[in-house]
């Protein structure tokens, strides 16, 4: 439990930083407000880029902007990851034939050139970013509580409660939630962490929204900059975005394991 606290103090101090950043720090995220490629200093606590906009401001609403995608597609992939497996867990034969040849299908196709391709042919908008990452999260979720249900649905209470005329959502709300709500409440977490960074890779790419101030979108414009490497510019224009998409999917990743481990042990 404690390595759970301490996981979740590191992500909120984390969080509190950006928000202070988004939110009083003096400098705007969008417009120039120094000259370009300033090193750090007092004014501009990372510099500024090319453009002399200060960097820590970008990064501050890049962090709110990859964790609302994160968070939408974590949203997503829990109701309908969810509500698949249980479906198929529950109902068994063709529903469970269906939906489990649709999980073996996402979790075969290789994920990031189908998204390049999806993404290039529906634009650049956030929206379109979240709906396709959501396409691929659902699965490993249907998956996973598909064989929760199904081992459930042997139980001798739950057998009992079905003698007795139990519908699925009373038998699920009566019964299941307890044991299927916290591995899909983990599972999003889990989700939250890999779409930060799957969203970054599209926006690396140029696939997400031109104006949104993205982490990939930072990485992009900087690693384009010619001469970037044979100057020190990208010690404070590169480092910085990287480091904190690094940070926040590794924070993300081990809450998800720490929760798992602590379930596990009091089952």
């Amino acid at each position: 439990m404690k390595r759970i606290i301490l996981i979740a103090l590191a992500l909120l101090l984390l969080t509190l930083l950006f928000a202070w950043g988004a939110l009083f720090y003096p400098m705007d995220a969008k417009l120039p407000s120094g000259a370009s490629l300033e090193a750090p200093s007092g004014e501009h606590w990372l510099g500024t880029d090319n453009l002399g906009i200060d960097i820590f401001a970008q990064i501050s609403g890049g962090f709110f902007h990859s964790m609302s995608i994160g968070l939408s597609t974590a949203v997503i992939a829990f109701l309908l990851g969810g509500a698949l497996g249980v479906a198929a867990g529950y109902a068994g034969g063709r529903v469970d034939m269906l939906v489990e040849f649709l999980i073996n299908l996402f979790l075969s196709v290789p994920q990031l050139p189908i998204m390049i391709v999806i993404g290039a042919f529906f634009g650049q908008s956030s929206l379109n970013i979240i709906c396709i990452i959501a396409a691929f999260s659902w699965a490993p979720i249907a998956k996973q509580v598909r064989a929760r249900t199904m081992s459930l649905r042997k139980t001798r209470y739950l057998i009992l409660a079905r003698s007795y005329g139990g519908g699925l959502w009373y038998l699920f709300k009566t019964h299941m939630s307890r044991d299927i709500m916290p591995l899909l409440a983990i599972s999003s977490i889990a989700v939250t962490g890999r779409a930060i960074v799957q969203e970054s890779s599209l926006a690396f790419l140029g696939l997400s929204d031109p104006l949104a101030k993205s982490w990939g979108l930072m990485i992009a414009r900087c690693t384009a900059f010619k001469g970037i490497y044979f100057t020190e510019f990208w010690k404070w224009w590169l480092l910085p975005p990287v480091f904190s998409l690094v940070i926040s999917a590794l924070l993300l990743r081990l809450l998800t394991r720490a929760l798992e481990s602590y379930w596990l042990e009091k089952e």
